[in-house]
């Protein structure tokens, strides 16, 4: 929601009236600018991933459920909100988790169509686009190579079938769900949902293409990462005498908002406070909700810092700040390179784990697995990490530089954001940004299959030629030593 309320922030202050509808999947993780309309909302929907950190096959289907068009049945057949959107607004900006709000505006005349996305690009966002995913170097955004886009062949092999899988079923598995309860709605007639997608104007990402990992884009794609504003508040008085008594500086602990850090096992709790409890001079802020048994045990360690609500930009911004544990939330982690400090890095879920992998490969974080996190060597792990984010200076040097071209990168992402709105707004249809699908060139033509045949049929005529010329010149010689033979025997 920060990223869709900047957007909305950034455009009313440049005159324009905005309106916003939420689905609210989690109340904790609201950040409400101007005027809300909610209509539906989903609460606690994701399970705990802080204990092992890995996707349970059997839990997918909690995360099915918001985006597969039957989330979006109580809005689209409230005939009355439709009627009252038909003629009041030029355009619209919907977060592309979900194809089915693209449908709606669709349905109500609005011409210019805009998507953003608040996470990395991955493929079924960009394919409508027809911009490719090369799996020789793309990672994918829900299942990352270690390597990140420099993937040995063992990852490259993994990567090329992911990509397959994607092509071939998750491509097309969202519009299965929701094209019926389209149809449903605005009848058999209504256009496929890959139309529709393909005449959306622009795509507005939370990225800047310093800070993301090598991929084809296209001139759809508009990278305003930043635009979430930056404001440093004055520190509480409690956390401002802990940072600014600090020895050696202050570290912040963080694992988001839908990390239930009560579940977490004992023994990693103890891993992370024993870990701290090695660096004595370096006090350790962590955002978490404690049990009375467990504050009990965190008053033991002097140096690490319970508190319930952090301003955590504010603190990010603080001279004293030397390094942020962080699960890699793709706003934290934005907001670690905008203000300039080494992550410690320890994905849960979803993107968190490409984006960990991002900021490894920049060279401005040491990651973990939350798996690694449950044997004997935990502490040792959480140790040598904060060791090499504390005391080796290349992450510090990398983020640094990172964040001066992060903050310099020319057109400020709040100016490119007007901008092309309002250009959308008097040119509505962009399709000449598009690159071509593959259905329009036909799959021999797209992957040059036919190209690729003729030039082997020809290399195949060209060898065949070159045997059938040496078998003749080989007859030719032979012959021709024969010959000789012969005459010198006379």
């Amino acid at each position: 929601m920060q990223f869709m309320g900047s957007i909305a922030d950034t455009l009313v202050g440049a005159g324009h009236d905005v309106h916003i509808f939420r689905v609210s999947m989690n109340k904790r993780a609201e950040t409400l600018p101007k005027e809300v309309f909610n209509v539906t909302n989903f609460h606690n929907f994701l399970p705990n991933f802080v204990q092992t950190g890995k996707f349970d096959i059997n839990q997918m289907d909690n995360f099915k459920e918001p985006f597969d068009g039957k989330s979006f049945n109580t809005f689209l057949f409230q005939t009355n909100i439709i009627e009252q959107f038909a003629e009041q607004f030029d355009v619209v900006l919907a977060e592309l988790y979900n194809q089915c709000p693209m449908a709606l505006f669709h349905r109500i005349g609005i011409k210019t169509k805009l998507g953003t996305v608040a996470v990395p690009l991955y493929q079924t966002i960009v394919r409508p686009f027809g911009i490719p995913t090369l799996s020789s170097y793309v990672t994918s955004l829900f299942t990352p190579m270690n390597g990140g886009h420099k993937m040995n062949f063992v990852e490259r092999f993994v990567n090329f079938v992911n990509d397959l899988y994607d092509w071939l079923y998750l491509n097309n598995l969202m519009a299965s769900y929701e094209e019926p309860v389209i149809a449903e709605a605005f009848g058999q007639n209504f256009p496929p949902l890959k139309q529709i997608m393909r005449n959306v104007s622009l795509l507005f990402t939370n990225s800047n293409q310093f800070f993301e990992m090598p991929r084809p884009i296209s001139n759809k794609i508009i990278n305003i990462g930043g635009i979430v504003e930056m404001k440093v508040k004055e520190l509480e008085p409690g956390i401002k005498a802990i940072v600014d008594n600090s020895l050696d500086g202050t570290v912040i602990v963080s694992f988001g908002t839908f990390a239930d850090i009560n579940s977490m096992k004992k023994e990693m709790k103890m891993a992370f406070l024993e870990a701290f409890a090695h660096f004595p001079n370096y006090e350790f802020i962590w955002k978490v909700e404690l049990s009375d048994e467990d504050a009990k045990v965190f008053a033991k360690y002097k140096n690490v810092h319970p508190v319930r609500w952090m301003d955590q930009k504010s603190l990010l911004m603080h001279p004293k700040l030397r390094a942020f544990v962080s699960h890699c939330g793709f706003n934290s982690v934005n907001e670690a390179v905008q203000f300039g400090v080494p992550i410690l890095a320890i994905p849960l879920l979803a993107d968190q784990l490409y984006n960990a992998i991002m900021a490894r490969v920049k060279g401005i974080a040491v990651q973990l697995e939350i798996g690694q996190l449950n044997g004997e060597r935990a502490e040792q792990l959480l140790v040598d990490g904060l060791d090499k984010v504390l005391n080796y200076p290349s992450y510090r040097q990398n983020v640094k530089l990172l964040k001066q071209k992060f903050v310099s990168t020319p057109f400020g992402a709040k100016e490119k954001l007007i901008k092309w709105v309002e250009f959308a707004a008097e040119f509505p249809d962009l399709n000449e940004l598009n690159l071509p699908w593959e259905e329009e060139l036909g799959t021999l033509a797209y992957y040059s299959v036919d190209i690729i045949l003729l030039i082997v049929a020809m290399l195949g005529i060209f060898a065949w030629i070159l045997f059938r010329l040496a078998k003749y010149l080989a007859k030719y010689l032979i012959s021709v030593g024969k010959g000789g033979q012969k005459t010198k025997t006379n």
